[in-house]
């Protein structure tokens, strides 16, 4: 999902109602406006994410599942009958893209929230530019602690933050598998950096030794020469960055001759991880997202029918887009200040059931959850799920 400068997430939702008729009936008490806001006609949702480059697919995926979960709020109704329109902006996974959109978003009045980005490093500078003009940022994947940590009143994050995701696979590790020698690998952007910080602290206090630390460039083909680095005798390489580098660092590793499995954080929870074949048969990663149950089987259904098969993050922003759509909803007034204050206030409770969203000063989830996944038969499967109190 994730603290990014590329993907992030860094991987967004429509809301706790009893349903979406129930979302259409309540509308109508929140049509009041001020100046500033969107005064008439079609209200506009905005998803921020990497739609070219890299990250593309994963971008795209969060623009999709928005798509979808406005569409049925659209068809329930709308807010009294007044339409919301998804706006997007390609970010590129690059900091200062993502601050253009930011602030194209700012500069349309119509826009009443923004549900992105991806990439970390792409979140905190665009987040900035939010906070000048008041908009809700409602990250569904971007992991890095200073999303939130820099006490933003108007940044939201529904996934788990990396100083969940480090210590919860190092402990994993250290007490459910016999691996004890680890070396470290990031890919120098603010979400890899973050991830190898958080994991390594967790690491050395369990009993985990780290043999090597070392870095790439992400985007690069070949890293045959920062492995032949890695001590012959390491059993995992903990990777921070993002999944098409992992998938290569794990086939190149058994070129220069590495036994090991790589692991890492959201960021590998993607399809393109699964890229890497047999070498990342066995590797273990978390995510904010866990296995999809039959209560989500409409959005599933919805998707694969328009988009095909949806990564574990479609469902998690589908739900954001839910959860930012209740917000407004229930919002006193259809402006910018009123959004964030009825975000503040929520309570959401994903389609698949589970621990409601409810965020806590800082704008993190308090229940948010850490899925630890391997990686079996060319697919992941789940092995565990960590709440803080696991690992901390």
């Amino acid at each position: 999902m994730r603290a990014h400068t590329s993907p992030l997430r860094g991987r967004w939702l429509l809301v706790a109602m009893a349903g979406t008729a129930a979302v259409s009936a309540t509308a109508g008490c929140a049509q009041q406006t001020s100046p500033g806001a969107a005064q008439s006609g079609e209200i506009s949702l905005s998803v921020g994410a990497p739609l070219s480059g890299a990250n593309a697919r994963a971008g795209q995926e969060t623009l999709h599942a928005v798509q979808i979960a406005v569409d049925e709020f659209n068809a329930a109704g709308g807010l009294g009958g007044r339409k919301v329109r998804v706006i997007q902006g390609d970010d590129q996974g690059d900091p200062q893209a993502g601050q253009s959109v930011a602030q194209k978003f700012c500069d349309d009045e119509s826009v009443v929230a923004v549900i992105g980005h991806y990439n970390s490093g792409v979140t905190i500078p665009a987040s900035d530019v939010y906070k000048r003009c008041g908009l809700a940022l409602i990250s569904p994947l971007s992991s890095n602690p200073d999303v939130t940590d820099r006490g933003l009143p108007n940044v939201f994050r529904v996934g788990a933050r990396d100083d969940y995701m480090g210590p919860a696979i190092a402990t994993y590790l250290a007490t459910k598998t016999s691996h004890k020698k680890i070396s470290t690998i990031d890919d120098q952007s603010s979400y890899g950096v973050g991830l190898v910080d958080e994991f390594t602290a967790t690491a050395e206090k369990s009993g985990l030794t780290i043999v090597k630390s070392a870095a790439i460039k992400a985007g690069d083909k070949d890293f045959r020469a920062v492995l032949g680095t890695i001590p012959k005798d390491t059993e995992v390489i903990y990777f921070g960055g993002y999944p098409a580098d992992a998938a290569l660092l794990a086939q190149q590793a058994r070129e220069v001759g590495l036994d090991v499995l790589i692991c890492g954080g959201d960021g590998l929870y993607d399809p393109d991880f699964l890229k890497g074949g047999q070498a990342v048969e066995g590797s273990f990663l978390t995510a904010s997202a866990g296995n999809v149950n039959a209560s989500a089987r409409k959005f599933l259904d919805a998707y694969g029918a328009k988009y095909g098969k949806p990564s574990g993050y479609g469902l998690l922003e589908y739900n954001a887009a839910r959860l930012v759509l209740q917000a407004i909803t229930r919002a006193e007034r259809v402006d910018r200040a009123s959004i964030v204050t009825s975000l503040r206030g929520i309570t959401y409770t994903p389609v698949q059931g589970g621990d409601p969203i409810v965020f806590d000063a800082k704008g993190d989830n308090k229940n948010a959850e850490v899925h630890i996944f391997t990686v079996k038969n060319a697919d992941f499967s789940e092995v565990a799920v960590l709440k803080p109190a696991d690992f901390r």
